[in-house]
C-alpha cells in the first residue's frame, strides 16, 4: 500500500511513461524501444528531434504526454515545497513548546564563536537556556546540536517574549555589533527589571553606555583575554587551578553564586549556625553584602541577610542541597 502522496505521484509518473510508450506503439506502429525513447524525451522536454515522422494523431498523443508529465511534475514539486514548509512550522512549534516548559533559564543572544563557547559551558554545567539567532546557517548548526532555540532578531521584543524573557533569570548578549547589544540591553531591561544582563562590548567606549542602558556586567573580550594572559604569565599555577575548577567535566568541584532570599532558611543565620562545612561539605569563599561590601573568607558568625550574594565552592550535589536553604520557603 502506498502511504505517502509523493509515492503515489511517482507511481503516476511511471504510469504516464508506460501508457505513453504503449500509445506510440499502437498509434504509430513503432518498436517498444523507440516508443519508450520518444516518451522519455517528451516528458523531459529536452528538445531532441523526433525519432520518426509523427502522424497528426501521434503529435496529439505527444502533446497529451507532455502536458500530463508537466502536470505531475509540478504536483511533485509543490508537494515537496509544502512538506518543507510544514517541517519548518513543526520545528518552530516544537521549539516554542520546549521554551514554554522551561523556567529560570538563560537566554543566549547570538551563536557566533563566542556564543558557541558560552553554550558549550552552559551545557556542561547542566543549565537550561534558549539561544536566539537569526542567521540561517547558524540556526542549522543549532539544529544539528539539538539545542533549544528561537529563530529571529534578538533586538525584537516579540522574539524576546517567545524566548520566555519573563521567566528567565539571565540574558547574555553576544551579538555581532555593539549597537545591537546596546539596543538588546535597553529592550531587555525595560521588559524585566530584575533580569541579570551580561553583554559584550568590543569597544571600550561602549561599556559605560551599556551599563547606563541597564547591563549588570559588560565584558570586553580583548581586555579580558589580555588580563588573563598576564595573570597566567605571573601566576600560571593559580589560574590553571581556577580553570580546572570551572571545567566541571574534569573535576568534581564547582563555584556557584547564590542569593539569599527573604524568608529562606539561611536568612538571619550564620555559617556557624548552618554548619555549612559539616552539613554540606562546601566552602563559602566570599559574601557580597546588600550594602555592597565584599567579604572574602567571611566571618563564620556573620548572619546572612536577604539579598546577600554568596560564592560557594564544592561538588555539584552538595551545592544543589545548599541552594535549597537559600531559596524562599513557600
Amino acid at each position: 500500500m502506498l502511504n505517502t502522496r509523493i509515492e503515489r505521484l511517482m507511481l503516476g509518473m511511471l504510469g504516464i511513461v508506460l501508457i505513453g510508450t504503449a500509445g506510440f506503439v499502437i498509434l504509430e506502429g513503432v518498436n517498444w524501444f523507440d516508443a519508450l525513447y520518444m516518451t522519455t524525451i517528451t516528458l523531459a522536454t529536452v528538445g531532441f528531434n523526433e525519432v520518426w515522422e509523427l502522424s497528426a494523431l501521434g503529435r496529439i498523443w505527444t502533446i497529451v504526454i507532455m502536458f500530463s508529465g508537466i502536470g505531475i511534475f509540478f504536483l511533485i514539486v509543490g508537494h515537496i515545497a509544502q512538506r518543507t514548509v510544514d517541517l519548518q512550522h513543526y520545528r518552530r512549534f516544537r521549539m516554542a513548546s520546549q521554551v514554554k516548559r522551561i523556567n529560570e533559564h538563560f537566554i543566549l543572544c547570538g551563536y557566533g564563536r563566542m556564543g558557541q563557547a558560552i553554550a558549550k559551558e552552559l551545557v556542561a554545567a547542566g543549565k537550561k537556556f534558549v539561544v536566539i539567532e537569526k542567521d540561517t546557517e547558524k540556526v542549522g548548526n543549532l539544529m544539528v546540536a539539538d539545542m533549544v532555540y528561537i529563530e529571529g532578531d534578538a533586538t525584537d521584543d516579540e522574539v524576546l517574549i517567545k524566548a520566555g524573557i519573563e521567566r528567565a533569570t539571565t540574558l547574555i548578549g553576544v551579538l555581532k555589533d555593539d549597537q545591537d547589544n546596546l539596543f538588546l540591553t535597553l529592550s531587555a531591561r525595560s521588559m524585566k527589571k530584575e533580569l541579570f544582563i551580561l553583554t559584550r562590548a568590543t569597544s571600550l567606549s561602549s561599556i559605560p553606555k551599556m551599563k547606563q542602558a541597564g547591563a549588570d556586567m559588560v565584558m570586553n573580550p580583548y581586555e579580558t583575554a589580555g588580563i588573563k594572559l598576564a595573570r597566567m604569565a605571573m601566576s600560571p599555577g593559580i589560574v590553571e587551578y581556577i580553570e580546572l575548577i570551572m571545567r566541571r567535566g574534569n573535576l568534581d568541584l564547582a563555584l556557584e553564586t547564590y542569593t539569599i532570599k527573604h524568608d529562606s532558611r539561611a536568612e538571619n543565620r550564620s555559617i556557624a549556625e548552618l554548619e555549612v562545612r559539616k552539613n554540606y561539605n562546601i566552602i563559602i569563599t566570599a559574601v557580597e553584602q546588600v550594602g555592597g561590601i565584599s567579604d572574602f573568607n567571611p566571618d563564620p558568625n556573620y548572619k546572612f541577610k536577604a539579598g546577600d550574594k554568596l560564592i560557594a565552592l564544592g561538588n555539584m550535589e552538595n551545592l544543589l542541597q545548599f541552594e535549597e536553604i537559600c531559596e524562599a520557603v513557600i
